[in-house]
């Protein structure tokens, strides 16, 4: 060995270093330890999921979203499930937007034999689209929900309306025609008669919905 010569830090003592430089607020050091650590293990869904808010936070979005996605396959493949939809449901609060997190969160839960979880997430992911330039997502996330529960009611409604608003009207018709049948009480049949007002607008449509309101749904 020659003199002066120095043992580079185990992967063990770069983590180590990664965290406490983490817990300083050292951001950056962090970054660069923990990417340090995956190059010894660049499949450590660990250090993966330590590296991935840190770089949300110091605003590289493209690597943050990757590191998230390679420590949920590292789960995965070493069969962690429960970890993995951990590492999607953490991504998504940072990342609220990104429509494939949403998708992930909600086929793992299937996978576990929960498709009402799997509902929940994709309905809390449509409120995220709310904007008239993400309806298309919006739609997505609606027709996914509608694949595990056809019976949920208000979610046509909604779904109906973004078509509408997508020049889809015809389809958004069609979706609605079979709800007079299902409405159940005056508030869902209040409902009905305002989507159908704002798809297919006539004065008809909103004499049908104030009757509904007057008559106390």
């Amino acid at each position: 060995m020659l003199f002066g010569s120095k043992t580079p830090p185990s992967r063990s003592q770069l983590v180590t270093d990664a965290d406490l430089a983490r817990s300083k607020g050292r951001l950056n050091k962090a970054i660069s330890g923990y990417r340090k650590a995956l190059e010894l293990e660049p499949k450590d869904a660990v250090v993966l999921g330590k590296l991935a808010p840190l770089l949300a936070k110091t605003k590289q979005s493209e690597a943050a979203l990757e590191s998230f996605r390679a420590a949920a396959q590292a789960h995965l493949d070493k069969g962690f499930a429960d970890k993995a939809l951990a590492v999607y449901a953490q991504a998504t609060e940072l990342f609220p937007r990104e429509l494939d997190l949403w998708r992930e969160v909600a086929r793992l839960h299937v996978e576990k034999g929960h498709r009402a979880e799997a509902v929940k997430s994709l309905l809390r992911g449509r409120l995220q689209f709310s904007r008239a330039s993400e309806q298309g997502s919006a739609i997505a996330l609606l027709r996914e929900t509608l694949a595990l529960d056809a019976s949920l009611f208000e979610v046509k409604l909604d779904l109906a309306l973004q078509l509408a608003r997508q020049k889809q009207r015809d389809e958004a018709l069609e979706l609605l025609s079979p709800l007079e049948a299902e409405a159940k009480g005056p508030r869902q049949v209040r409902k009905l008669r305002w989507t159908q007002a704002q798809v297919s607008p006539s004065v008809g449509a909103y004499f049908a919905w104030l009757r509904a309101v007057l008559r106390g749904g």
